[in-house]
């Protein structure tokens, strides 16, 4: 309760893995102390993890965002469009129309967008996955595309591989290349790297390797060296960037733009701002590992930063935020797939996983993510992740593990 004995108001802006999950726990953990209200532009969660799968023709089935957070928290269908944490007020644009809502605390977790202006004639010439009309846009592309045309994937990371692979597996008629500023696997240890590669080729995807793409022209990719390949259509997948929520609000941000925040997701300027997934600038772990843009450790952010404001709401101490890394697990299209084992540190064991076995265990992982915000739901304080330094970790839910 606040000093005045009413409920305190805590606001969680975005509703993706990292906002839901956060929101359900609040509403359910705080036990009535607390009115939560989680501001989203959207009605469905967005699973961002099979938009390479929409812009492949396949069915993805929707979340409506009121059902899955239930009844103990308050939907609010609106765009936040800045954050007062001295006046306790978030301004939210709805049709048109600005508004303010108040809070006691707010959560930030408005996650990331895809960085289309980071080169040019990205936003122009590019196809991305950013959101479901971009990979509907897409999909719609790949459809009209007349066989043996070049599609040119631009992204080494994990969203360019898996979306390189689907196009190559949905679409074997045509040529599918995939375009990396450095050596492809970096991360994966030699025996992940070799088999990514290897089976890569089965797939008949080309790999382009140490080319910067300097500029997305009509019908062809530039290159930083001066060369440059003829294309038929090109998809973005070179990287995420900060929404500007945070640095338009004039919250402190890293220099990618990022709410700053300490070991405990709390703002390092104003204790009643907490930051969540990719929205925040997450410090790195005690073990060392950095905190990746994954729902792997997404999801548990967004726990961990419900269990922050309840801290504080009960005039507590939060504690830091104990993360550790379980996996990196690739799909390559449906029937294929990698999975490379780490250490709680994020760095790569030998062994891998791969074939039908690895593609099954990924599809496991991205089915759990949206149940364990309603298994959250019910039995608020479910969700549980790996810590950063004890191998002997806490029990895992499907929600921290995912990828």
């Amino acid at each position: 309760m606040s000093e005045n004995g009413t409920r305190q108001r805590i606001v969680v802006v975005g509703g993706g893995y990292a906002g839901a999950l956060a929101a359900v726990r609040l509403a359910g953990r705080a036990r009535g102390r607390a009115r939560v209200t989680l501001v989203e532009p959207r009605t469905e969660l967005v699973e961002r993890l099979r938009l390479h799968q929409l812009a492949t023709g396949q069915k993805v089935r929707g979340h409506d965002l009121a059902r899955l957070t239930g009844r103990r928290v308050e939907n609010l269908r609106a765009r936040a469009v800045a954050v007062d944490p001295d006046r306790g007020a978030l301004a939210v644009e709805t049709n048109g129309k600005l508004t303010e809502v108040p809070f006691d605390q707010v959560v930030i977790a408005v996650g990331s967008r895809v960085a289309l202006d980071a080169v040019p004639g990205v936003a122009e010439h590019a196809h991305s996955l950013s959101d479901p009309a971009a990979a509907i846009r897409l999909r719609e592309a790949l459809r009209e595309l007349p066989e043996s045309r070049r599609v040119a994937v631009c992204g080494g990371g994990f969203t360019g591989i898996e979306a390189a692979s689907e196009v190559a597996a949905a679409r074997p008629d045509l040529r599918v290349s995939l375009v990396s500023a450095g050596r492809l696997g970096g991360g994966l240890s030699q025996c992940g790297a070799t088999e990514l590669v290897s089976r890569l080729g089965r797939l008949g995807v080309e790999l382009v390797e140490g080319e910067k793409v300097a500029a997305v022209e009509p019908g062809a990719l530039a290159f930083g060296g001066g060369s440059e390949i003829a294309v038929d259509l090109t998809v973005w997948c070179g990287g995420f960037a900060a929404q500007p929520l945070m640095a338009d609000s004039g919250l402190p941000v890293d220099p990618r733009g990022l709410l700053a925040v300490d070991s405990t997701l709390r703002s390092v300027a104003h204790d009643n701002v907490i930051g969540a997934g990719d929205a925040a600038a997450i410090p790195d772990f005690p073990n060392g590992a950095r905190y990746r843009m994954t729902c792997q450790a997404g999801m548990p952010s967004g726990a961990h930063a419900a269990d922050t404001a309840l801290a504080l709401l009960r005039g507590e101490e939060p504690k830091p935020f104990d993360f550790g890394y379980i996996h990196q697990p690739l799909s390559l299209g449906r029937r294929d797939g990698l999975v490379q084992w780490v250490d709680r540190a994020d760095r790569p064991k030998e062994k891998v996983l791969v074939g039908r076995r690895a593609a099954i265990y990924k599809e496991l992982l991205t089915r759990g993510a949206v149940p364990s915000i309603r298994w959250e739901r019910r039995l608020p304080g479910a969700v549980r992740w790996p810590s950063a330094g004890c191998e002997a970790a806490r029990l895992s839910s499907v929600a921290g593990s995912a990828g």
